[in-house]
């Protein structure tokens, strides 16, 4: 039989042994453990602003989603009017692409129109550029057109009224094009009149449009005034110039033409000259010759600009 006071320092070593081992595998474990702790996700919190201009929306839905894939709404929210509007989202989630990224809100309560911001990734804050909210709008894409080429028209001044009050006015763009927004807020069932100004390079076109509810398509083909034999193309200078029956200067003045309207001339009497303007006749939606005389000095013959 073992004698017990060898026996004893022999145990007393395999315990220090046993729990220092148990204390190494133990750090071992937490390493490990610290080690795959996954890192907290960085988040990105977007603000948006609404300015109601006249129109009181009952709620707003915003919704942000990849530009290059609308399809794939990342966050979809509502907000009641006077609620912060701000959405908190992982910022990894957005696209890293230059403005990637599309916030579309539409105001809810009405026909409004909906509105898109493009904004570029990135984590804390983005702020959006400002919402203005007006009343609601009828929109006509509008494209206007040389009737004899087909080719358009750029840059030309637009302006819709009805009843005298100017709805809207706007100008073409240097494709001839434009999405033309007129409030609904008019007499919906009656058409308005466009009114287009090519600066000069054709007589100013005057028409009337039905408008319909939301979107809709409207092609306007505009001719210049072409000469007859023996006529040439003068231009109006100024404004408020007296188109008048006789040469004399106690005429009677028909109506006076406005700048930039052209003038096809047939006669010429010292500083008188005489010709015909093509005239929009609103009553019956279509233009006609009217004839009659003007002085010189409100003219100017086209090749000579």
């Amino acid at each position: 039989m073992d004698n017990p006071a060898k026996t004893f320092p022999f145990i007393f070593y395999f315990l220090l042994l046993a729990i220092g081992l148990g204390q190494e595998d133990s750090t071992i474990f937490d390493q490990k453990i610290r080690v795959r702790k996954p890192n907290e996700s960085k988040v990105v919190t977007i603000n948006a602003t609404v300015n109601p201009i006249d129109v009181s929306p009952t709620a707003y839905r915003l919704s942000i989603y990849p530009r290059n894939r609308p399809a794939e709404t990342q966050i979809q929210k509502i907000f009641f009017p006077g609620e912060p509007i701000q959405i908190i989202l992982p910022a990894d989630i957005l696209n890293s692409d230059s403005l990637g990224n599309m916030a579309k809100l539409e105001p809810m309560g009405d026909h409004y129109v909906h509105q898109y911001r493009m904004f570029d990734a990135a984590s804390g804050e983005i702020h959006l550029t400002p919402f203005d909210v007006h009343v609601p709008m009828d929109i006509v894409k509008l494209y206007v057109m040389d009737e004899k080429t087909g080719d358009p028209i750029p840059e030309s001044d637009i302006r819709v009224s009805q009843d005298g009050e100017v709805l809207v006015s706007t100008q073409l763009d240097t494709s001839g094009y434009k999405r033309v927004r007129i409030t609904t807020k008019r007499k919906s069932k009656e058409p308005v009149l466009f009114n287009i100004d090519t600066e000069g390079y054709y007589p100013p076109w005057k028409g009337w449009i039905t408008v319909p509810e939301g979107l809709s398509e409207k092609v306007v083909y505009i001719s210049a005034l072409e000469p007859d034999s023996g006529e040439a193309v003068y231009t109006v200078q100024e404004d408020l110039a007296p188109f008048r029956v006789g040469p004399e200067n106690g005429a009677e003045v028909q109506f006076v033409l406005i700048e930039k309207e052209q003038v096809a001339i047939s006669k010429v009497a010292g500083d008188r000259l005489y010709g015909r303007v093509r005239i929009f006749i609103e009553s019956h939606d279509a233009y006609q010759n009217v004839f009659g005389w003007v002085l010189r000095k409100y003219l100017s013959r086209n090749e000579e600009k």
